[in-house]
């Protein structure tokens, strides 16, 4: 006979911030819309205690081109995708990565709005998961910086390894600016993740 505690288990954001298992997610597209545009990179990093416990990283072979204006930003061609899987073929691997831990991204709202046209055209529901925005959670925290772009508070604090707007590096920096942040906080080490993203001001993101 099952006890109580063989099947109730707290959700991620009943937990202290460093027992609650995080996972920062970052897209590289070929544009802003994600009706439109298409996912070529995928990074992913399990955190939890502030420690990186895993990661997922993939390009993705887009239906058609990559613009230009977008392998300037990221550096992603269309010959290094080429060889690389369709969407259909990696994000059911993605989903059961991400699977039950509390999502953070920069500017998360975009990653999401991806992830959200990921899950359908693959015909998968979204994830009913809470998300933290480090860029709002940045703002709130680190007062007076000159810039909350990604790369700049990377580049200011010393979290990145000098290679930005790809995917897995990008998700990384989140992860170490999260817990920047949170050790910024007087009571950061006591509080709960639900608090944590209550403090981040990231609202849920709207399912249509």
């Amino acid at each position: 006979m099952e006890g109580f505690l063989d099947f109730y288990r707290p959700s991620q954001e009943e937990l202290p911030y460093g027992e609650a298992l995080f996972c920062a997610i970052d897209f590289e597209t070929t544009g802003l819309y994600p009706g439109s545009d298409s996912i070529v990179e995928v990074g992913a990093v399990l955190s939890q205690g502030g420690r990186e416990i895993d990661s997922f990283a993939s390009f993705v072979r887009p239906p058609g081109g990559i613009p230009s204006a977008a392998t300037a930003v990221h550096g992603i061609d269309e010959g290094m995708v080429a060889d690389a899987p369709e969407l259909e073929e990696i994000f059911p691997s993605l989903l059961a990565f991400l699977e039950g831990a509390i999502l953070v991204g920069h500017n998360i709202n975009f990653d999401l709005a991806f992830l959200d046209a990921g899950c359908r055209k693959c015909g998968t529901a979204m994830p009913a998961v809470p998300g933290i925005d480090t860029c709002s959670f940045a703002r709130a925290v680190l007062k007076g910086e000159a810039s909350y772009s990604l790369e700049n508070l990377s580049r200011r604090y010393g979290l990145g390894n000098g290679k930005y707007h790809r995917a897995l590096d990008d998700a990384r920096c989140s992860v170490k600016l999260l817990n920047l942040i949170v050790s910024r906080i007087s009571d950061g080490a006591e509080l709960k993740a639900r608090d944590i993203i209550r403090r981040s001001r990231t609202r849920p993101y709207p399912r249509r």
